[in-house]
């Protein structure tokens, strides 16, 4: 009896053993396939071999995931665009509860920040793959893809970021609005195509803050801002005002002045725009809204006793207390002190 137990306990001690053996044999062979199969993607030379390599890497599921993302860290342009492809093959026939968007997204995002320029233009290339999750956290890792792409040093990248950032569920309208001062006239325009135009729940830049970009040194930038002025409802006189109020050039800022001083009857109220003439860096430009406030018969605010009181520039304090002195009986407007 006791060399039947033996027996059989001997038999499932070997049956045991086997069965790890051959677990730990199966992932073994699956480490192997990763890494010859990623070493591959790497090492190709043509599309159809790179495609085949990152095939085999998203057919291999959990365990080939790190190394399709391991790609965009120091794989070339085709390499990551392969990469990109094997995954969006993986996720096209899933369903959007599928735990394999928030596999794929939480390895993305965890890697973003040091992703190569390609590697992080490709990784942008799967996120509206992504939003077809329903998981929560895919979203807050989209996000934070498009957030890096918005901060990558390539301007093709931040251009394809700006593109996504308006997306349901990204929402990162106000993080492109930096990217209105990049030194790249793409950014730029793209930019300014997404944070101009009107937006539904309110701009995240004002019509002042705009202005600027109307002597933005690149013409399709210039007509980008104006374009987005006139959709938010500014005139044309506006436009004009505006380009002329945030001019680099004061004598551009003075003509502004007699644009005021001679407005038609189109101009509602000069007020609001020689308030804020009132805050030029030119004291020639301060000093001259002061009078033209004057010559319109502008019912004044608190700006020119601003500016006859501390104005830096003793002639500006000088000839807005002289204009402050022949104020009475101006008619009222809607200037405002800021």
């Amino acid at each position: 009896m006791l060399g039947r137990r033996w027996v059989k306990r001997a038999g499932l001690g070997v049956g045991m053993t086997a069965l790890a053996a051959g677990g730990y044999a199966a992932v073994e062979w699956d480490n192997l396939r990763v890494r010859y199969a990623a070493y591959q993607l790497r090492t190709a030379g043509t599309d159809e071999a790179r495609a085949a390599a990152a095939a085999t890497l998203a057919a291999l599921g959990d365990a080939g995931l790190p190394a399709l993302a391991d790609c965009f860290h120091d794989g070339d342009a085709p390499a990551c665009a392969a990469a990109a492809a094997a995954v969006q093959g993986r996720l096209a026939p899933l369903p959007p509860t599928d735990p394999a968007f928030a596999a794929a997204a939480a390895r993305l995002r965890d890697s973003a920040g040091t992703f190569s320029p390609a590697g992080t233009d490709a990784a942008l290339g799967l996120v509206p793959d992504l939003l077809r999750s329903s998981d929560p956290a895919v979203t807050v890792a989209c996000r934070d893809l498009v957030r890096a792409g918005l901060a990558d040093p390539a301007a093709g990248v931040k251009v394809r970021a700006v593109r996504l950032a308006l997306r349901p569920g990204v929402d990162l309208a106000g993080d492109v609005v930096r990217l209105l001062d990049d030194p790249d006239p793409a950014v730029r325009s793209a930019a300014m195509l997404a944070v101009g135009p009107p937006a539904e729940g309110g701009p995240v830049i004002g019509d002042e803050e705009l202005f600027r970009w109307l002597n933005d040194p690149d013409p399709g930038v210039r007509k980008l801002c104006e374009s987005a002025l006139r959709a938010r409802g500014r005139s044309a006189d506006e436009v004009a005002f505006g380009r002329r109020l945030c001019h680099p050039d004061p004598g551009e800022r003075l003509k502004l002045l007699l644009d005021l001083r001679w407005a038609d009857e189109g101009v509602k109220d000069v007020g609001p725009w020689l308030e804020r003439l009132s805050r030029d860096p030119d004291p020639a430009v301060r000093a001259g809204a002061a009078r033209v406030a004057a010559e319109c018969r502008v019912m004044f605010a608190g700006w020119l006793d601003r500016l006859a009181a501390s104005d830096p520039d003793p002639t500006v304090r000088q000839v807005a207390g002289y204009y402050r002195g022949v104020a009475g009986g101006l008619i009222p407007t809607g200037s405002v002190e800021r």
